[in-house]
C-alpha cells in the first residue's frame, strides 16, 4: 500500500482510483465494509483501490480544546489500512481553511484526485459546516457513489463511539468483535511499583501513547507484544486500591517468559475481563486472588481466539498461542 500525504491546495498526480471516505477511528467492521466495497470495484474496473482520511482529526481544529481519545493514532492507521489489503491510502491535511470549502468545491477536490468511484457510508457529511451529504455526492456528475447502509451489531450501529464505551467499560471481549481484531495499546515499558515482583507476580509496567483509550479498571486476559511476538498475559488497569496508589496503572503479569522488557516499546492487547477492579482486606487475599486470575488466564483467552490470527496480521506479530493449546 502506497501511503499519500495531501495538501488540498497542492494535488500531486494520482492514479485513477475507487476511493472511501471516513475518518476511519479503529477502523472496525463497519469501516472494512466500505473497504472491501472499494477494493472489489476497483477491480471490477481495473482500478485503484484507495481510502481518504483526514489528519488531524478534525474535532481537533473546529474544537481545540476538546478532550479527544482514539481507538488508533495516526501510525496505527497505516497499519490497519495496510492489512485490509489497500492500493492506496490518502491522509489530508485537515485545516480550517479546508473545512470551510463549499460543497461544490469539495466535488472540485475529490475529482483533483481522480477518484472515479467513491463508496461512503449512509450518514457520511463534508463541507463547509457539514452541509453536504450523500445526496449532494450522488448529484454531482464527477463520479459515482456507493452508498454503504448501516452496519449493525445487536440491531445497533456499529461505531467507534460504541466500540470506545465497551472498552471504557471493559467489555473489551465486544468491542473486539465489532473492532475484528483485539484492542490494543501501545507504549514503552517502564519502572513501576515493583509491587508484583515481590508479590510473586511481576509485571511489565506501560507507559501509554497520550491519547489511548484505556480499558476500565480490571484485571484482563490477553497478550503482551514481546519483540515479533504476542505472549499471553494477565492485565491489571487502575490504581491498585489495596496500595492506594493515586494514577492509574497499566501493568502485565506474563505467562511463560523470563526476560527484561524495560525501555521497550510494546503493546499490551485486551482480549476479555477477567474480573473488575477490587480492594482486598489483606495482602494475602490479593495473592489468592491473583493465583486464581492468573490460572483462569488461558481460559479466557479461547474466548476471542478467532480473532488472534488477525490481530497477529495486523501487527506483523505470531500468536504465541501455545499456552491456549494445553
Amino acid at each position: 500500500m502506497k501511503t499519500i500525504r495531501i495538501d488540498f491546495k497542492k494535488i500531486p498526480s494520482l492514479p485513477a482510483s475507487v476511493c472511501a471516505l471516513g475518518y476511519f477511528d479503529g477502523l472496525h467492521t463497519g469501516h472494512q465494509e466500505l473497504i472491501s466495497t472499494a477494493i472489489a470495484q476497483a477491480r471490477r474496473y481495473g482500478l485503484e483501490s484507495a481510502a481518504l482520511t483526514f489528519d488531524p482529526d478534525p474535532w481537533k481544529v473546529l474544537r481545540p480544546n476538546a478532550n479527544l481519545d482514539h481507538l488508533c493514532d495516526l501510525d496505527d492507521k497505516i497499519r490497519l489500512m495496510e492489512a485490509s489489503g489497500l492500493d492506496l491510502f490518502y491522509i489530508v491535511e485537515f485545516t480550517h481553511e479546508f473545512a470551510n470549502l463549499s460543497i461544490d468545491q469539495f466535488h472540485d477536490f475529490l475529482k483533483s484526485l481522480h477518484i472515479k468511484e467513491i463508496v461512503c457510508g449512509f450518514d457520511y457529511t463534508y463541507g463547509k459546516m457539514g452541509k453536504g451529504d450523500v445526496a449532494s455526492l450522488e448529484s454531482c456528475p464527477y463520479f459515482t457513489v456507493d452508498v454503504i447502509d448501516q452496519i449493525s451489531d445487536h440491531d445497533e450501529k456499529i461505531s467507534s463511539s460504541r466500540i470506545e464505551k465497551l472498552i471504557q467499560q471493559g467489555n473489551v471481549l465486544e468491542a473486539g468483535k465489532l473492532l475484528g481484531y483485539i484492542y490494543s495499546i501501545k507504549g514503552r515499558v517502564v519502572h513501576g511499583y515493583e509491587r508484583g515482583r515481590i508479590l510473586g507476580f511481576p509485571t511489565a509496567n506501560l507507559e501509554q501513547v497520550p491519547g489511548s483509550i484505556v480499558p476500565g479498571g480490571g484485571v484482563y486476559a490477553g497478550y503482551v507484544q514481546v519483540e515479533d511476538r504476542m505472549i499471553p498475559a494477565m492485565i491489571n488497569v487502575g490504581t491498585n486500591p489495596t496500595f492506594n496508589n493515586k494514577g492509574v496503572t497499566i501493568e502485565a503479569n506474563l505467562l511463560d517468559f523470563q526476560g527484561d522488557l524495560y525501555g521497550k516499546t510494546a503493546r499490551f492487547f485486551f482480549a476479555n475481563l477477567l474480573r473488575g477492579e477490587q480492594k482486598f482486606a489483606s495482602v494475602d487475599d490479593l495473592i489468592a486472588q491473583l493465583t486464581k486470575d492468573q490460572r483462569n488466564t488461558p481460559q479466557a483467552l479461547i474466548s476471542s481466539h478467532n480473532l488472534l490470527g488477525r490481530t497477529a496480521k495486523i501487527w506483523s506479530l505470531k500468536p504465541g498461542d501455545d499456552i491456549i493449546e494445553k
